[in-house]
């Protein structure tokens, strides 16, 4: 659902699909990507408030955003609304992280195909013990290609991570199929989305 664990207004994972530059000189080159992480609100014109527009007695100045104002609902007993307003998280950057790179050639053995990458993001656990991460997922989640297509497949894993006590914002533990402390991913085939079980190997067709 939306704004849930950092997803957006389409109810999926807040996202940005790069494609690489391509450099006809075919000679390495850098690059400096940089992210921040926004909290944006509706609540004012975020493209038009400043800081001119702080709380300033002295100038006349009204902030349009207040803490915890008391809102006039028209209660036929005067009595007025609470919001759990808290300025310190209204439209404010939490991260600011820049990351230089470098684009390499690609490789001869990769044959000139549409190359897309796939990523896992989360953790091993229910959706508690994973809190404020997210339980196993592939990032895109789908992923439409062609047999003429190629795809780049990133993860990481462990044979010994430690999911114990003090467990952070989560609970301890680490729900799960395989032995405790492993961290693992795997690629399988289904019938089909709603198919919770793979497909038989002697039936597989994905890997032919």
């Amino acid at each position: 659902r939306v704004n849930h664990l950092g997803n957006g207004r389409d109810g999926v994972p807040l996202n940005y699909t790069w494609t690489i530059p391509y450099f006809p000189s075919d000679k390495a080159k850098l690059a400096v990507l940089r992210l921040r992480y926004n909290i944006s609100t509706d609540d004012y014109n975020p493209w038009a408030t400043d800081a001119s527009y702080n709380q300033n007695a002295a100038k006349n100045v009204v902030s349009p955003v207040t803490q915890n104002p008391l809102i006039d609902i028209g209660s036929t007993t005067k009595s007025s609304l609470r919001l759990a307003v808290n300025t310190a998280q209204f439209g404010r950057t939490f991260q600011d992280r820049t990351h230089v790179m470098e684009l390499l050639q690609r490789p001869s053995s990769i044959p000139s195909c549409t190359l897309y990458n796939l990523n896992v993001r989360g953790k091993r656990g229910n959706i508690v013990q994973t809190y404020p991460a997210v339980e196993y997922d592939f990032i895109p989640n789908r992923l439409t290609i062609s047999k003429k297509d190629c795809v780049h497949i990133q993860w990481t894993g462990s044979n010994t991570h430690n999911n114990g006590n003090p467990a952070g914002d989560g609970q301890a533990g680490d729900a799960g199929e395989g032995l405790t402390g492993t961290d693992r991913t795997n690629v399988l085939e289904s019938p089909n989305a709603k198919s919770n079980y793979p497909t038989p190997w002697e039936s597989s067709t994905m890997f032919n």
